[in-house]
């Protein structure tokens, strides 16, 4: 089984036509959630996602309700089909939506609703045509936020309104607001050696002109029941866990106006000790923005991570050839900072080899992965960072990753395990 993780459910922009169609003829619980998403919203929705065309899937409406849809039939898969449990739940924007409706805060059919009547609140805000929306790749978002409020304030009429909408990582950050802000903003943050591209989009999402919908929506929000959780779900935008039900309204209200902070979200993560996440929902864009994160991230819509996830869930040996080649995996990718050639070869090369050879015996003869191939393959891992001259920090972190990724509350007790290596050379 994983080990303590979290779960993340992506926003709108990960739709894609084709979304679902082939989990639903793998899975009944996927195919019975669509058919409840049918009969909630009065229409195919699953024919939507299946077949496009991208046009009509990509208007908020439609996107909202069936990323939802998908997310919530994965989490039944990976909760119903698999026996996962989350440790925590968090959402991106609309994912927030379905992080709420996994731990039981909001009926399926209320949050298809829900994030339909939100999805055509804001397409009412885009066919107005003022607004406009651009990710800026590279600066920080305190310069990004500066650039932002220099502009803002500068316009006495209210009339170029430009803001932080979403901080994503410390790469990437999103602004919206006025068009001819958004575009002055960009031009200043050029400047600054970003990177700036427009999102198309045409409505200010997560900006103060969205305030008029915000207070629609929270009328509608206002006659929803809403339930317990049955695990702690943090906001995206106060990288808080939710207290109670009572902030469930107020929160997802304020998600219309208010910027998405996705760091603050992985930071109360790393603060509680957990080091994992499954993403559920179409597409890979979260596991892609904590590329940088020291976590394990497992997205459903991957086919290697989904194999693994539902591997991971059955009993099974306790070690696998997937194993050993992460352990190959890992050997190529450390830092080399030994350029002495027969060090190298004798403590690299050579027991990398050793260790591939192994694999392919193995593989040939299909014999079973015993704890002595583990070992073999992890004091190649010992003699690799020894003369690459890898970090004890380092070296601890990449072991606690390989032990989450295959349920392993150890490893085979060799000197890897038991003290940090260095290499005694020169170090470039």
């Amino acid at each position: 089984m994983l080990n303590k993780h979290a779960i993340w459910l992506p926003g709108q922009g990960s739709q894609r036509v084709g979304m679902g169609k082939v989990l639903s003829e793998r899975y009944a619980v996927v195919k019975d959630a669509l058919e409840e998403a049918n009969e909630a919203l009065g229409m195919r929705l699953d024919n939507l996602m299946y077949e496009g065309p991208m046009t009509e899937l990509t208007r908020t409406d439609n996107a909202q309700p069936a990323i939802l849809a998908l997310g919530v039939a994965m989490y039944r898969v990976y909760s119903q089909e698999w026996g996962y449990t989350p440790e925590i739940a968090a959402g991106h924007s609309l994912g927030e939506f379905t992080a709420l409706t996994c731990a039981g805060a909001i009926t399926f059919p209320d949050a298809l609703r829900l994030v339909r009547c939100r999805g055509e609140l804001m397409q009412s805000a885009a066919a107005a045509g003022i607004g406009a929306m651009a990710a800026v790749n590279g600066p920080s978002s305190d310069v990004v936020e500066k650039v932002c409020m220099d502009i803002s304030t500068e316009c006495v009429d209210g009339s170029c309104i430009v803001v932080v909408s979403n901080i994503n990582s410390e790469q990437q950050t999103v602004i919206s607001g006025h068009k001819k802000a958004v575009f002055e903003a960009s031009e200043r943050l050029s400047t600054h050696g970003a990177a700036v591209i427009p999102l198309q989009v045409s409505a200010p999402f997560h900006s103060p002109l969205m305030a008029p919908a915000a207070e629609q929506f929270a009328e509608v929000l206002s006659s929803v029941s809403f339930g317990g959780l049955a695990f702690p779900v943090v906001s995206s935008l106060t990288g808080l866990p939710y207290k109670n039900t009572a902030e469930i309204p107020e929160l997802l209200a304020k998600g219309l106006t208010d910027p998405v902070n996705w760091p603050s979200v992985l930071a109360y993560q790393k603060s509680i000790g957990v080091a994992a996440a499954v993403e559920l929902g179409p597409g890979s864009v979260l596991k892609r923005l904590a590329q940088r994160e020291e976590m394990l991230v497992l997205s459903f819509d991957d086919k290697e991570d989904e194999a693994h996830l539902a591997g991971a869930s059955k009993p099974r040996e306790a070690y696998s050839i997937e194993l050993l080649n992460r352990c190959l995996a890992i050997a190529t990718c450390v830092r080399n900072r030994n350029w002495n050639a027969s060090q190298y070869e004798q403590g690299v090369a050579l027991p990398y080899r050793r260790v591939q050879q192994m694999i392919e015996t193995l593989q040939e003869t299909g014999g079973k992965v015993e704890e002595a191939h583990v070992r073999q393959a992890l004091t190649m891992l010992e003699s690799v960072f020894a003369t690459k001259g890898t970090s004890a920090e380092e070296q601890e972190r990449r072991l606690a990753r390989l032990r989450t990724e295959f349920g392993l509350r150890s490893l085979p007790d060799v000197s890897l395990a038991k003290r940090p290596y260095t290499y005694a050379g020169s170090l470039l």
